[in-house]
């Protein structure tokens, strides 16, 4: 077995490695670990840290010493996977909840959470006022999550919540009874992606926020197709042009069919997810995109639109 940590992530790889020693002095791995014969290997692997590791072909090309970049399934790793031995890869969080469900039973474990979703999820919370990782039955409505993070500072209201980490979706302040789960945030527009929930008041700009979402999907993905490669530079190119009060006529049906041709010719999650932030604003904050665009004004003051003369100057 191997476990793979971001090779940044120095304190974790030095905790994970004394996990093991201690493990392999106590006999629960190593030769003979479950038995005369039954052995079990366990090594630590730092991995650089490219935020498209999270896709599992990509992790198993990197501990190849490979270049890393998604592989076209099938064949699934479960079928030709590490060094083209079958591999199951796993998240962390799913091997923790192991022990429980054989201690307590399948049965306890599934009245956890909700009937779609069994179980509890970590999540990371950016609130008003605390940041944190809580534990959370999956199912919980996102009102209650948004709740550990705080309240909104006097004078200021909830606007956003990114929901699924950098390709994640924006949702307004009247999805807080959406439950955090798969189908539902999926149905809303969002997802569970990295178990991220951010959430933004009234002084962000979620045109902005989400320009800045796809240029950091975009920075972080490998090339490999080119839609990829080249369709979401260009999303990022509208966005700015967007926020710098200089759009052209046909920007928000580019924003939609370009969307379309990268989801559509996916080779990964990256790059399927990769549109959400920008889609999921056109959805919500129509609103406040149609002020950058018909008026060169950013209502929430983030952006410095030019001038509607010059920007029809500059078109």
């Amino acid at each position: 077995a191997i476990i793979a940590v971001r090779g940044e992530a120095s304190e974790a790889v030095a905790a994970i490695s004394r996990a093991v020693d201690e493990a392999a002095d106590a006999g629960f791995i190593g030769p003979d670990a479950f038995g005369p014969g039954r052995d079990l290997a366990v090594s630590v692997r730092p991995v650089q840290g490219a935020y498209m590791l999270g896709e599992e072909t990509v992790l198993l090309k990197a501990l190849e010493g490979r270049r890393g970049q998604p592989e076209q399934r099938p064949p699934h790793p479960t079928e030709t996977g590490l060094f083209g031995a079958p591999t199951v890869v796993q998240n962390v969080q799913t091997l923790a909840a192991i022990p429980w469900i054989v201690l307590n039973g399948a049965a306890a474990f599934a009245q956890i959470g909700s009937r779609a979703s069994p179980g509890t999820i970590l999540v990371q919370v950016r609130g008003h006022e605390r940041s944190g990782v809580a534990e959370v039955p999956l199912g919980t409505p996102l009102r209650e999550i948004v709740a550990l993070g705080g309240s909104a500072p006097r004078g200021r209201k909830l606007k956003a919540l990114l929901v699924g980490g950098p390709s994640g979706g924006l949702l307004p302040a009247d999805a807080l009874d959406t439950p955090y789960e798969f189908d539902a945030l999926r149905a809303a527009g969002a997802h569970v992606g990295s178990g991220s929930v951010v959430v933004a008041d009234d002084r962000a700009c979620t045109v902005d926020l989400a320009r800045l979402l796809t240029k950091f999907c975009s920075d972080e993905a490998c090339g490999k197709t080119i839609p990829c490669r080249i369709g979401t530079r260009r999303l990022v190119e509208i966005g700015d042009r967007i926020v710098e009060g200089r759009p052209r006529p046909t920007d928000v049906q580019l924003l939609v069919d370009l969307s379309h041709d990268v989801v559509e010719s996916a080779l990964c999650d990256h790059e399927r997810l990769a549109t959400l932030p920008l889609a999921s604003g056109m959805r919500y904050f129509r609103a406040e995109l149609d002020d950058h665009i018909l008026r060169s004004s950013c209502p929430a003051g983030v952006c410095q639109p030019i001038s509607l003369a010059a920007a029809a100057a500059s078109r």
